[in-house]
Order: structure tokens, then C-alpha cells, then sequence
């Protein structure tokens, strides 16, 4: 089971993380064109997009998910009415965010600001209900093929024109929305292919029955979503409100891209492994399948581990390999501590995919959006005190809330059969995290070194709780 998660999730990863890396590597090319003001208003509108887009959706995709796993012979028909409400849905949201973002554009870009407002609004309108469909279809049909095809071909196209229209045009930070919007413009062609294949049409008439049912239990999922935004951009959202310089902004910025860039090569991981997690707590009265599960959490919590300790404790060479600008430079120590936040994914999994399962949707909240809010409310008071810095910290410590609160939750311990001792989990992470932030300035190599111990010791580790896992 291992091994067949960690293929899916190769197939996911490298088909989206190869252009990924590739714009990584860009970096060096269009650093040079660009100031702490183009990485803040591209920040900021970023933030404010991400605030509005995660409601898209509706939550509509746990409902999809259960009907996938509990009706593999009729889960067409209702998937088919969700996606005639939300491409419905579409219009009239498409032009709550172009209007939205027409008047949160800072100032820096007024010039462009109903240009922004269009180019983000327009795949609203006409590609995500579509992508989200066929990419929820691939996902659970286990067909990661087309999945990964889309990310390539998104990536590869955003990568390309990122650097034609920031180094070649020097379009500063327009390059990125023009970039972004003709990507998804192709992985749109992908899913709408995916659609007409397996004849997904909308249902533009709603059964009434089913479209309740479906809020009653998508619904609260919402502020369970909304809380990727509130954890992974809302800082950006927040040091504006606060009237934070965009230029400080941008530094901000610089940092955590490269948590998302970890966060989004995880989710891989999330896509292959959110099907496994199902079929595994579908055997309710299984104790063996339980702590199949556990073991596989463990294994995945290990590389998570070795992934953003080596990454953190390399972060100052990073930037001066990639970063070319000396004043974005300064930004790395901020990039450790968040990178170093987003290990927590696995044992967040773990209980959120158990409560999925039996439609538990309404206790996601205490988990997730607690964790989001809390992570706004301590940027409101602890930025204006102590400066831009304590973002990241308040976001290290609202993803750990967010990766262990939920083994706490009396409903989780009512369902789980196996304790998961996520206190010494979350105890390690720190541990690493300090670790890896005192050892920062030390020598190339002793950085080797190291890294060469970490990772013996952890594949040894990994190794012990794969050979608990049936393959």
C-alpha cells in the first residue's frame, strides 16, 4: 500500500514539481528585474485571491468524495448535479472577486488594477468547477495520468512565460498574472477533455433533496478550506492591514514561497494518499487496518522530517544561489522557520481523512479554522509590536496547532483504535526546527556532514515502519 501511495505520488509530484523546480531554478533570471514591490503587490494580491478563491468550491468536494466510496455506481449522477450548481455558481462569483480585487490592489498598482481584477477573475468564471471535476475524477479513480499531465504542462507553460514576460518584456510583476492566467487557461483544455471522455456533463437542474443534503454536509467544510488561505497567505493579507511597506512585504514574501513551494509538493502526497486513507478506515472494525494507517503516517511523517530539516538547514545557500538580489537575500532565516512549519501534513491527514469518513465535517473547524484565526489574530497583535518577523513565527506555531490539535478532539478519539503519541511528534519538530536554525551559519561542511547522519538515520527509521506495512 506504501509503495503504491508513494508511485501515485511520485506520478502527482514530479509531473507539477518538475516545472516547479525549473521556476526554482528561473529564479536567478528574473530576481534581478524585480524589487521587494513587485514580490508585495504580487503578495498581496495573491493573498487576497487565494481568501476568495478557496470558497469556490462550496466543500462540495468531501461530499464528492464520500459518494465516490459509498456509491461506485451512481456517484456519476450526483457528481454531475454538483458540477451544475457550480458552474451556476460560477458567474455570480467570478464577479465578486474581479470586484474585490479591483479595489484591494495597493496602491503601488493602481495603473493595472482592473487588468489584475480581469486576469484573475476570468479562470474563476470559466476553468475551475471544470478543473476541480475531472481532478477529483482522476484522483479517486486512481487514474493519476491526466492529474499529472495538467500540472506539467501548467507548470512548464507558467515557468516559460514567467521569464519571457519578467526578464524578457520586464513587465515587473504583471509577468506573474499574465504567466498565470494563460496557464490555466491550458490546464483547463486537460480537464475539459477529461469531462467529455467520461461524460461528465453538469446537471443544470438541481435535485432539491440532494443539493440540502449536500450543504448540510459540504458547508462546513468551508471554514475548514478556507484555513489553507488563513495559514498560507493571510500573513501577506495581514502585514497590509497593519501597514506594513510593501517592500517589507515582498521580503516577507520571498520567505514563504518557499514553504508553499514545499507545501505544494506535498500535496502530492495528499492526492495519492487521501484514496488509501479511505479504503483503509472503510474497514471500520479492523484493527489491522487501523494500524496500517498509523504505520504509513509514520513512514510519511519521517520523510517530512528529512525533507524540510536538509531544506532549512541549507536555506542560507539556497538563497544565495537563487536569489539574486542582495536585499531579498536577507530573508532566509524567516524561510526555515516556515518551511520547517509545514512537516505537519501527515499527521493532519491522518485525522482529518478518519473524520471525513464518517461525515464528521462540522468538528474539521476546531482544527483547521481555529488554527487559521489564530494565526491572524497573533499576527494583529504581535506585528505591530515586534516587526514583519514574528509572521513567520506565528505561522510555525499555527501549523503545529493545525498538524496535533485534532488527536485531542473528544469526537477523533471516540473513532480512532490506535493512539498515534502525536505530543512527541510535535516535540521532535521543534526539536529540529531549533536545531536546524542554530546550525544555519556553520560551515559547508559541516552542513554535509550533517546531512549525510540525518538522512542515514532517517532512512533507517523509514525503513523500520515500511517493513510494518502490508505492499
Amino acid at each position: 500500500m506504501l509503495r503504491k501511495l508513494l508511485s501515485h505520488a511520485a506520478i502527482y509530484g514530479l509531473a507539477a514539481q518538475a516545472p516547479r523546480l525549473a521556476g526554482v531554478l528561473a529564479l536567478p533570471l528574473i530576481t534581478q528585474y524585480l524589487t521587494p514591490t513587485d514580490y508585495g503587490v504580487a503578495g498581496v494580491v495573491t493573498a487576497y485571491y487565494s481568501a476568495l478563491v478557496t470558497l469556490q468550491s462550496l466543500g462540495f468536494t468531501v461530499v464528492m468524495e464520500n459518494s465516490f466510496a459509498r456509491h461506485p455506481t451512481r456517484f456519476r449522477w450526483i457528481w454531475r448535479q454538483l458540477y451544475g450548481f457550480l458552474t451556476s455558481w460560477a458567474v455570480l462569483y467570478s464577479l465578486l472577486v474581479m470586484a474585490i480585487l479591483y479595489l484591494v490592489v495597493p496602491a503601488e498598482a493602481h495603473e493595472n488594477r482592473l487588468l489584475i481584477a480581469l486576469l484573475n477573475g476570468v479562470p474563476v468564471l470559466f476553468f475551475i468547477a471544470t478543473d476541480l471535476m475531472a481532478g477529483m475524477f482522476c484522483l479517486h479513480s486512481q487514474r493519476p495520468v491526466p492529474v499529472a499531465l495538467r500540472s506539467f504542462l501548467m507548470g512548464g507553460i507558467n515557468v516559460i512565460l514567467t521569464i519571457y514576460f519578467i526578464a524578457g518584456l520586464q513587465m515587473g510583476y504583471m509577468g506573474w498574472f499574465y504567466a498565470s492566467t494563460i496557464s490555466a487557461a491550458v490546464g483547463f483544455m486537460v480537464s475539459a477533455y477529461v469531462i467529455v471522455e467520461q461524460r461528465l456533463w453538469p446537471i443544470l437542474r438541481f435535485k432539491g433533496y440532494r443539493l440540502k443534503h449536500t450543504l448540510r454536509v459540504a458547508l462546513p467544510v468551508v471554514p475548514h478550506q478556507f484555513s489553507s488561505f488563513m495559514l498560507d497567505t493571510s500573513d501577506r493579507l495581514v502585514l497590509d492591514v497593519v501597514g506594513v511597506p510593501v517592500g517589507r512585504i515582498g521580503l516577507y514574501n520571498v520567505a514563504s514561497n518557499f514553504g508553499i513551494y514545499f507545501s505544494s509538493a506535498s500535496f502530492a502526497v495528499v492526492q495519492a494518499g487521501t484514496p488509501l486513507y479511505m479504503k483503509l478506515h472503510a474497514q471500520t472494525k479492523s484493527i489491522e487496518a487501523a494500524l496500517q494507517a498509523r504505520q504509513m503516517t509514520y513512514a510519511l511523517q519521517l520523510l517530512f522530517f528529512a525533507a524540510t530539516f536538509t531544506g532549512s538547514l541549507w536555506m542560507k545557500e539556497i538563497f544565495a544561489l537563487l536569489i539574486r538580489n542582495e536585499e531579498l537575500q536577507n530573508a532566509y532565516p524567516l524561510a526555515i522557520v516556515i518551511l520547517m512549519g509545514y512537516n505537519f501534513r501527515p499527521m493532519y491527514m491522518a485525522v482529518t481523512t478518519l473524520l471525513t469518513f464518517h461525515e464528521k465535517t462540522a468538528k474539521l473547524w476546531r482544527i483547521s479554522t481555529a488554527a487559521g484565526i489564530g494565526n491572524i489574530v497573533l499576527n494583529l497583535i504581535l506585528v505591530p509590536l515586534y516587526g514583519f518577523e514574528m509572521a513567520a513565527y506565528t505561522t510555525f506555531a499555527s501549523l503545529m496547532y493545525m498538524g496535533y490539535a485534532g488527536f485531542f478532539l473528544k469526537t477523533y478519539k471516540e473513532l480512532t483504535q490506535v493512539r498515534y503519541h502525536g505530543i512527541w511528534w510535535l516535540l521532535a519538530t521543534i526539536a529540529l526546527l531549533v536545531l536546524a536554525y542554530q546550525l544555519r551559519e556553520v560551515e559547508v561542511w559541516q552542513k554535509a556532514l550533517i546531512t549525510l547522519i540525518s538522512l542515514i538515520a532517517g532512512t533507517v527509521a523509514f525503513r523500520k515502519y515500511r517493513g510494518k506495512i502490508q505492499l
